[in-house]
């Protein structure tokens, strides 16, 4: 007698899942609900590796999107809308898109499938933005327009949900999925402490680290962390950042580094693979995430970044800059946020973030606030609640 067969789930993203964590947690908890989960989307920006997110879920991936001709981009962009029809013929329960690009390509299709924006994108559309990326700003626009054809819509934030109601003149508030890791110990890393020990020195295997994963520039306070580290000047502490680049704002802070006293105890990375991200997380103890607002910049002011799910789920405390996002984490007792983004404000947070950690129930805490109501399972709870409906 032949098994019943899963029923079907098409996640569409421009930019690959290593970069875009939610739709791995998102791919993995509708895998759990027995549905079969197939990914479409383009190459990472990374090495790929072995990264165990269990059976049921083919991430299928069509070249690569980034640091091409604009021809090779536009031909890799109708290759995908050609294969996702393609995909849609196999009659899944809905399609998902996580991006402007994707959501334009799925609500073609949606009088034959339902489907969800999960809109995990903003745009300003300032002068600079267009002229450096018009092609993106062109899809985000027409997004914003047909968001409207979307059979349910939702953000990684409050405010990001209120800015899109408004920007698009909805009569209904999109909901709020934060931007939260899929919990499961089957998804740790292989042998995390061998990568691990490969990654850093002998020397920060014994020490407190604090990590700092994502894209490194101005907005996002690195320099700053840097130079907190370097004010912290505590010999049990490390700090490890990824994402350096070959960039003015990244050689100014590999210059400092190399002539810091605790230039021994900072180490620099590029872009690492997914599994050593993880592995990274995994041995750490503090994760920062420093944003700065700029009261000129609306997008500033409406940050959801993926680095506190995954940092969360993995054990760390988060030290952070106070804004509406982020109170609610130090509220929870689960971050420590700084008045302002200056080394001095972050020096005095790290501080107060190592006095935690140095007592005993602190991960046990993180665990409790991750598992009863910052993970994806709880997080995606309204989505799952719409293919129910679509199901009966």
């Amino acid at each position: 007698m032949n098994a019943k067969k899963k029923p079907k789930l098409l996640l569409l993203t421009l930019v690959h899942p290593d970069f875009l964590p939610p739709v791995y947690a998102s791919a993995q908890t509708l895998r759990d609900l027995d549905y079969d989960v197939h990914i479409l989307t383009f190459d990472s920006l990374v090495p790929s590796d072995e990264l165990n997110i269990g059976n049921h879920i083919e991430i299928e991936t069509l070249g690569k999107h980034h640091n091409v001709s604009i021809y090779t981009r536009l031909a890799l962009r109708a290759k995908f809308a050609k294969r996702a029809a393609e995909l849609v013929r196999e009659n899944p329960v809905a399609v998902i898109a996580y991006c402007p690009f994707s959501f334009l390509t799925a609500v073609k299709f949606k009088k034959k499938v339902p489907v969800i924006y999960f809109a995990m994108e903003v745009a300003d559309f300032a002068t600079h933005s267009i002229s450096r990326s018009p092609l993106s700003h062109l899809n985000r626009l027409l997004a914003l327009k047909a968001v409207k054809n979307a059979h349910l819509v939702a953000t990684p934030s409050v405010q990001r949900s209120a800015w899109l109601a408004g920007r698009c003149h909805l009569n209904f508030m999109p909901h709020t999925i934060f931007n939260t890791a899929y919990i499961s110990a089957k998804t740790e890393v292989k042998n995390s402490q061998e990568v691990f020990k490969k990654l850093v020195p002998q020397h920060f295997l014994d020490k407190k680290i604090v990590l700092y994963t994502g894209n490194v520039n101005e907005r996002l306070c690195v320099f700053e962390l840097v130079k907190a580290f370097e004010l912290l000047n505590d010999e049990n502490c490390a700090l490890i950042v990824t994402g350096i680049k070959d960039n003015k704002y990244c050689s100014e802070i590999k210059d400092f580094v190399e002539h810091s006293k605790n230039k021994n105890n900072i180490k620099l990375y590029p872009y690492v693979t997914r599994s050593e991200m993880l592995a990274l997380q995994e041995h750490a103890h503090i994760g920062a995430c420093l944003t700065r607002e700029y009261d000129d910049i609306i997008v500033s002011k409406m940050i959801a970044p993926n680095k506190v799910g995954e940092y969360l789920d993995k054990g760390l405390f988060i030290v952070g800059v106070k804004s509406e996002y982020m109170n609610l984490f130090e509220y929870n007792g689960v971050a420590a946020l700084a008045d302002s983004p200056s080394p001095n404000d972050i020096t005095l947070t790290l501080r107060k973030a190592l006095d935690v950690t140095n007592t005993i129930d602190y991960r046990n805490k993180i665990t409790y606030f991750v598992q009863n109501y910052f993970c994806m399972q709880h997080q995606l709870k309204p989505i799952i609640r719409f293919l129910a409906l679509k199901s009966k």
